[in-house]
């Protein structure tokens, strides 16, 4: 295989232009399709990077489950991610928490050492009466749920970002939507 043919390199993995073509081929023929740029253009190209970014990044989390021995079966589902949630964490590593189903095991032993201090858990509390007016001892469990999601959050995307600049070698073409080296760099961070 010659590098013209290859849109990715993860860890020992080959990610194919065939693959990455595939795959906006199923999004054009989904429900979004109406609403996706018109191929040929600067938006199109972008948007395949933007599907080489989600490829990379489940790719990076399916290697990660296999050496943890996690199943690729899908977990008993615990519904949709929310809104809140998907921006707190990114656009790409919300895209792979929803379309591959071992990221939220992955996630899970990832952060299965985070742990939520007692004081973090009162300041939420005085900071936010608002939304907390009774007393404390009721509103705890909820407070710290919440407040343990956005640190777990935090934590996988961080560590997901990290795994990918290390494994991930994007080829010529397929670099991420943002990258300056590329004519159609109109996204911005």
């Amino acid at each position: 295989m010659t590098h013209t043919h290859v849109a990715a390199v993860v860890g020992d993995r080959t990610l194919t232009e065939a693959e990455v073509e595939a795959r906006v081929a199923t999004l054009r023929s989904g429900p979004l399709a109406p609403r996706l740029p018109r191929p040929g253009t600067a938006d199109a190209r972008n948007l395949r990077r933007w599907v080489v970014q989600v490829m990379t990044y489940e790719a990076v989390v399916e290697e990660e489950a296999a050496k943890l021995h996690l199943s690729l079966q899908p977990p008993p589902t615990k519904g949709e991610l929310s809104l809140v949630d998907a921006l707190r964490m990114g656009g790409v590593t919300a895209a792979v928490l929803t379309s591959l189903p071992v990221a939220s095991a992955v996630r899970a032993r990832v952060t299965a050492d985070i742990a939520v201090p007692e004081s973090a858990v009162r300041d939420y509390y005085a900071r936010n009466r608002d939304l907390h007016p009774g007393p404390y001892e009721a509103a705890r469990p909820a407070i710290e749920d919440e407040l343990h999601q956005a640190a777990a959050d935090r934590h996988f995307t961080l560590w997901l970002e990290r795994r990918h600049a290390e494994s991930v070698t994007l080829m010529p073409g397929f670099e991420h939507p943002a990258d300056p080296r590329h004519a159609d760099a109109t996204h911005r961070h």
